[in-house]
């Protein structure tokens, strides 16, 4: 279960360390920018959706946010670069007497690359890899991104949400 979790994370991660230019605010959704901080603060499940990882995901998540940990941060500059900061690869769940222990990592990887938003498809690329395209949910200070972009396979019904610091 814990490298389901991971996984999860990770291939969020993954597929946000990726882009191709910069943005244009006549493309994004509603007028809305991509430009900003975001940070992962919510794994939605979709209620007909029964998956015991995706909930315990989300319960980690949850948990985290509370001890203001912030696992997977990304930053959208006007330029077209994307920062991303993850803490995702340096997760522990420990088991113990008194339950589950989630401490928040002090560690993290950090990577570049570039991005570019056309409506509603984000282009994330880096160099010697494959440009990835995801079909996002801007709204406002909310950025989704679905399940099935991230593992259509384990994380159908399941969106990971990112705020707007």
């Amino acid at each position: 279960m814990k490298k389901n979790i991971a996984l999860l994370f990770l291939t969020a991660f993954l597929i946000f360390s990726c882009s191709s230019d910069s943005s244009d605010d006549t493309d994004t959704p509603e007028g809305d920018t991509l430009v900003g901080t975001w940070v992962l603060t919510d794994l939605t499940v979709d209620s007909g959706v029964d998956d015991d990882d995706l909930d315990f995901a989300k319960e980690i998540l949850l948990f985290l946010q509370g001890e203001g940990c912030d696992i997977v941060t990304f930053t959208f500059n006007e330029s077209g670069t994307l920062m991303s900061d993850s803490k995702i690869n340096n997760l522990s769940i420990n088991v113990g007497v008194g339950g589950l222990d989630v401490p928040c990592p002090t560690e993290s990887d950090e990577e570049d690359s570039l991005w570019v938003l056309d409506g509603d498809q984000l282009t994330i690329s880096r160099e010697g890899e494959e440009d990835q395209v995801i079909t996002i949910q801007l709204e406002g200070n909310t950025l989704i991104i679905p399940g099935e972009s991230v593992d259509e396979n384990n994380y159908a019904g399941a969106d990971a949400v990112f705020t707007k610091q």
